[in-house]
């Protein structure tokens, strides 16, 4: 199942930057409509576009060829104060067994530097924060921060080959273009994130792919996929804030502090383990983690469970 729909555009507005000058005066009315669009789309962009304050859903859908129809969704969940910054709790939830889904990062903690025009990931568990997004890269700059080299992509740069602007909720946003394709192309847009998931893969095999097919705000539908039928059921009747259940907990991991081996005193789908550089180390199921051959220091295990993600912190001491 291809999650990106047949080529044939819906809704998202997309506004060009230029347009080409007319030849003869009989085009002028015409030029006079493009000059108007690229101010009225740079005055509209000029202004930085926040992520929203409260109840923001990312509706994701599966395109596995094995496991099709697969929902993924990231939400807010609350806010944290994380070194005097408030950050957005950012939960992740997968209706089917977290193996058959491709899905982002997890559970994590989202800061958006308004001044800045950069958006921070914190991993749950490391000491510093990672760059998600930058809103202020021009055409021909490569991606920075989680998506460079980390292993959330290919190792190969990604670059922005085009901006323009897509309404989104009433305002036209930025967006930068990794590829030139409406369809299948993914690109960045602001207060929104990427086409293809809040923090998933901009490249990943079609066959085995996500995209990003909705996204609400206070039950708002504020974004849809340009092609193909809307698939508006990822943004809904799925979890919307944790519950205790959720809770980062940190009495199910034994002994901790260890010498490297740890015991997850839970049943767990996926057990996804960071160093506090918030870089992904491995993947694994089962209930034990050895970082037995990683150096002593602070690691962030993300346990998904039957009741949803926890972040325990581990920590290696010898």
């Amino acid at each position: 199942m291809n999650p990106f729909g047949p080529s044939s555009p819906t809704t998202g507005s997309t506004v060009p930057v230029g347009c080409p000058l007319p030849v003869f005066s009989k085009a002028l009315p015409v030029a006079m409509l493009c000059i108007f669009s690229h101010t009225l789309a740079t005055a509209q962009t000029s202004v930085y576009h926040p992520f929203p304050d409260s109840n923001a859903v990312w509706g994701l859908l599966s395109g596995a060829t094995f496991c099709p129809d697969i929902s993924v969704q990231d939400y807010y969940a609350g806010d944290t104060i994380i070194d005097q910054h408030t950050y957005k709790i950012i939960a992740e939830y997968v209706t089917d067994p977290i193996d058959c889904a491709p899905h982002g990062i997890g559970t994590g903690f989202l800061f958006d530097d308004t001044a800045a025009r950069k958006v921070y990931w914190r991993i749950p568990g490391a000491t510093s924060d990672s760059l998600l997004y930058d809103f202020t890269l021009e055409v021909g700059d490569t991606l920075r921060g989680l998506y460079a080299n980390t292993g959330l992509c290919a190792d190969a740069p990604v670059t922005i080959i085009s901006i323009d602007s897509i309404e989104v909720g009433g305002s036209y946003r930025r967006k930068m273009n990794l590829a030139n394709d409406d369809c299948f192309g993914p690109s960045i847009i602001e207060g929104l994130g990427s086409t293809t998931g809040l923090t998933s893969c901009y490249f990943m095999n079609k066959s085995f792919g996500i995209v990003l097919t909705c996204f609400t705000v206070n039950g708002e539908l504020l974004y849809e996929k340009p092609c193909g039928a809307p698939e508006l059921a990822p943004c809904g009747n799925l979890p919307l804030g944790f519950s205790s259940e959720h809770s980062f907990a940190h009495d199910i991991v034994t002994p901790n502090p260890s010498t490297g081996l740890f015991y997850i005193g839970q049943a767990s789908r996926q057990i996804s383990v960071y160093n506090a550089q918030g870089k992904l180390l491995f993947l694994q199921k089962g209930n034990e983690v050895d970082l037995g051959a990683y150096p002593p220091g602070v690691y962030t295990a993300v346990v998904e469970t039957k009741k949803g993600p926890s972040a325990q912190r581990l920590v290696v001491v010898r």
